[in-house]
């Protein structure tokens, strides 16, 4: 793998993956939630939607969907907090025409006035299914919760029903031209290729003319951690869901391969202690997962769950209970199976294009480099003992720990 510059400025990368049917053609841009200012929150997700309902060349979103159905192809897009992705999978020999698909989608909308106010209904009622069920938007509120006091950032990737129902087409296109430079975007085709030259000359093609004159640079974002430590909501519900969490490590921090053996241990897996003690002991629950993240300027480790409504408290207190007792109690066999699961997942997924394209694509959006995943590894491997116990006592703290749960009424 290498990358590679075009003169427009967006950057590229080829995975070869050779014995592979599928190739991964993704387009990352450095525009999500984090960025947005009071009066955008909700755009970067708004504008994702867009990409999908048509461009000069395929008038209509039906027009779109017919024809990469018709090549038996995936696609879908995902707005976070610091990137939006979008991608296609198909077959290998459908290669140019994905490129080509995707440059048409995401450099050329049409982003038309009724278009923006039928997407306003879709992405309402996709809050509202959220809301609805906690155990799908439930972390988004806690993303929220934990920070939202900062003065620029929308943590609720799509925003508020309230924001979203107010949007024009002239906000969403000057967000658009606002921030869509190709200066901050990256091109990744994962798959069996042919050559690298080959493939680069498609890419040069399709997305090398691109410019935007008209693009600012990102604002800084100031991270304010919230000093409130518990957040209850109440709704019509028959179970009680909860997350608990802490401020977590910023994106290039060492400790973060020390993190994710960390993070197996307590909730990762179905082996993992929290897993055991709420569903497998007590039979509290059907789901225990984790949730989290790592930006540039800060971090959220966190676990979720949705548990029997009269349970609701005892678990949440045993998950406190669990987290803060980990520097102490950490052992060997656990770590050692913790890296063994880690190792195992990421060697399976290793086997598909897509994991590839999104593994390459955020670090090089975001991080500026390349890396592999033996790379990381490696990093992972050598963890110890004392690297984790030390992590458990400095991030686990009673004084840090945020709950936000939902009860019934």
């Amino acid at each position: 793998m290498k990358i590679k510059r075009l003169n427009n400025g967006v950057r590229v990368v080829v995975v070869p993956l050779k014995g592979l049917k599928a190739v991964t053609i993704e387009v990352f841009v450095k525009i999500g939630s984090k960025y947005e200012k009071t009066g955008e929150h909700g755009l970067s997700h708004f504008l994702e939607h867009m990409a999908f309902k048509g461009t000069d060349k395929r008038a209509t979103a039906e027009v779109v969907n017919r024809e990469i159905d018709a090549k038996g192809a995936s696609y879908n897009a995902e707005t976070g907090q610091e990137n939006t992705s979008y991608y296609i999978k198909t077959v290998r020999e459908n290669l140019e025409w994905g490129l080509e698909m995707l440059s048409d989608i995401v450099l050329q909308p049409k982003i038309e006035a009724k278009e923006v106010v039928k997407e306003r209904g879709v992405i309402v009622e996709e809050l509202r299914m959220y809301s609805d069920n906690p155990a799908m938007g439930l972390s988004e509120d806690f993303y929220d919760f934990v920070f939202g006091e900062s003065k620029i950032g929308c943590w609720d990737v799509g925003g508020k029903v309230t924001e979203i129902a107010k949007y024009n087409k002239r906000d969403v296109v000057g967000y658009r031209q606002k921030y869509l430079s190709p200066t901050k975007m990256v091109v990744v085709v994962a798959g069996d290729v042919d050559s690298w030259v080959k493939v680069e000359t498609l890419i040069e093609r399709y997305f090398g003319d691109y410019k935007n004159l008209k693009a600012i640079n990102l604002p800084k974002v100031e991270v304010r951690i919230t000093g409130r430590e518990t957040y209850e909501r109440i709704k019509t519900v028959e179970q009680g869901h909860f997350c608990v969490g802490v401020e977590g490590l910023r994106r290039n921090d060492d400790r973060r391969y020390a993190l994710k053996v960390l993070e197996v241990i307590l909730a990762g897996n179905t082996s993992s202690r929290l897993f055991n003690e709420i569903r497998e002991k007590r039979g509290w629950a059907y789901y225990i997962h984790l949730i989290g993240d790592s930006f540039e300027e800060t971090g959220l480790v966190g676990i979720q769950s949705g548990v029997k409504a009269n349970k609701l408290m005892a678990a949440i207190e045993l998950t406190v209970s669990e987290m803060i007792n980990m520097a102490d109690s950490v052992s060997d066999e656990e770590i050692i199976r913790a890296k063994s699961f880690i190792r195992g997942k990421t060697g399976l997924a290793m086997d598909k294009s897509d994991f590839w394209s999104q593994f390459v694509g955020d670090r090089v959006l975001l991080d500026g480099k390349l890396s592999t995943p033996e790379e990381e590894l490696r990093r992972i491997d050598k963890v110890g003992i004392k690297e984790v116990k030390l992590l458990a006592g400095e991030l686990f703290r009673v004084d840090k720990i945020k709950r936000m749960w939902v009860r019934a009424k």
